[in-house]
């Protein structure tokens, strides 16, 4: 026996409708993170004679006290043979060592020459005049000076004053030390003293003598070493780093000793 349902087809209608679209889904990406401005001064370690001439270090002049907060934060030390023959060069390491652990700026001023008076070479034999170059351009300077067991200078060349360029100006170079970074300058000190010349003199003619004077070695004995940082804001005393010395006499070929 056949039955036959005749009758909707449920199912048939919606099959034949369009699939339902998926739904878009916009993203919008975050709003990039702000540009922190660049950090002015220059990372550095290792010798100071080209940080003068490095324009990213130079900074806006800070207030005077700035440098004074930092310095629990730094070793500064100056290393030199103990003992070195009279007449005779050696070398000295001025060190500016970062003891905190965490980043420390260190800020130097630079000078120009031309601001200070300076030694009037042309009185001692055997140095010719120096050719004024670069007098209004700042630099590093490390004055130094020696002075013996009766806190005199050894030294009696005379000074003479420069001309003082308007336009020179003076520069604070900031320098992002590093925890357990070093920055280093090395000089030549010399065991020798140099007397004072004679003065000038003028004749009855209108003739003028300019004597000179001789470098002479050192006498034997304890000298101290002083050499002034350029330690931004600070002043000498603070800046000052002193250290001893001792010479000994130079030994002649035959056993003896020269003292001059």
């Amino acid at each position: 026996m056949l039955l036959l349902v005749i009758g909707p087809v449920i199912g048939a209608t919606s099959a034949c409708e369009d699939p339902p679209k998926p739904t878009k889904i916009t993203v919008v990406p975050d709003a990039a993170p702000p540009t922190p401005p660049a950090r002015e001064g220059c990372a550095r370690t290792g010798s100071m004679d080209a940080l003068d001439g490095d324009p990213t270090c130079v900074v806006p002049r800070p207030p005077e006290d700035t440098m004074r907060a930092v310095l629990k934060n730094l070793s500064l030390t100056m290393t030199v043979e103990p003992e070195v023959i009279a007449g005779s060069a050696t070398r000295i390491t001025v060190t500016i060592t970062n003891t905190a652990p965490v980043e420390t700026t260190v800020l130097l001023e630079a000078k120009p020459r031309s601001w200070s008076p300076r030694p009037d070479w042309t009185r001692v034999s055997g140095i010719p005049e120096a050719i004024a170059t670069g007098e209004s351009t700042p630099r590093l300077l490390f004055p130094s000076s020696t002075t013996d067991s009766f806190d005199r200078d050894v030294d009696a060349v005379p000074l003479v004053a420069n001309t003082i360029d308007k336009n020179a100006t003076s520069s604070v170079l900031a320098v992002h030390l590093r925890p357990g970074g070093k920055l280093t300058h090395d000089m030549q000190w010399f065991a020798y003293r140099i007397p004072a010349p004679a003065p000038i003199v003028k004749d009855d003619a209108g003739h003028r003598y300019v004597p000179k004077t001789s470098a002479q070695n050192l006498p034997a004995g304890e000298y101290s070493v002083n050499v002034d940082l350029p330690l931004y804001g600070l002043s000498k005393e603070e800046r000052k780093l002193t250290t001893r010395i001792r010479v000994v006499p130079a030994t002649l070929p035959d056993g003896g000793t020269r003292h001059r």
